[in-house]
């Protein structure tokens, strides 16, 4: 229970760095009041995405933690409930990884820091020019939208390849045990 607490809390705080990082670069928000009895409840609409992202984040991790949480028979119920927290936490840092280095990947990809590392490079490595070329050429093509737009298709660009990483690493991490028949 308290992983979980934790995941929703660092998904939330992802969230609001990303918004916060956009507001800086021209997102625009509007308030909605929404009625409640007597009173009007003000909702600010852009941070209704971040709970969508915190229960990606909490079912992909539930579903990786049920598809591969077997552990073997070990001698003593301690140690298995050890090792099952153990990977509970693994799973949940895995999936915080995947959602936050895919949701800020555009960003980092067409930073200054990261063309004056490909350059350098380029000048070692001559035949990745191409590649470079044609890489720059989409990360500046995401340049040019609007923040509004960046803001949905980095979410949903996120969330997609967590839900893709997640079901592929579920799959692979699966352990069946294999009956006996007598």
């Amino acid at each position: 229970m308290s992983i979980g607490l934790l995941l929703t809390l660092t998904s939330t705080l992802v969230s609001l760095l990303f918004v916060e990082h956009l507001f800086a670069h021209g997102l625009e928000d509007r308030v909605e009041l929404v009625r409640l009895g007597a009173t009007s409840l003000p909702i600010r609409i852009v941070f209704l995405p971040s709970i969508g992202v915190s229960l990606l984040l909490i079912f992909a991790w539930v579903h990786l933690v049920q598809e591969t949480a077997y552990v073997r028979a070990t001698p003593g119920l301690a140690s298995e409930a050890e090792l099952l927290s153990l990977k509970m936490v693994k799973y949940a840092a895995l999936v915080v990884a995947i959602f936050t280095s895919s949701l800020f990947l555009p960003y980092l990809l067409g930073s200054a820091l990261f063309l004056g590392s490909l350059s350098k490079i380029i000048v070692f490595a001559r035949f990745l020019e191409p590649h470079a070329l044609r890489a720059i050429t989409v990360m500046s093509s995401f340049r040019v939208l609007n923040e509004n737009w960046k803001y949905t298709l980095s979410l949903n660009l996120a969330a997609l390849i967590s839900v893709a990483l997640v079901l592929l690493i579920a799959r692979r991490g699966r352990k069946t045990i294999p009956v006996r028949r007598r």
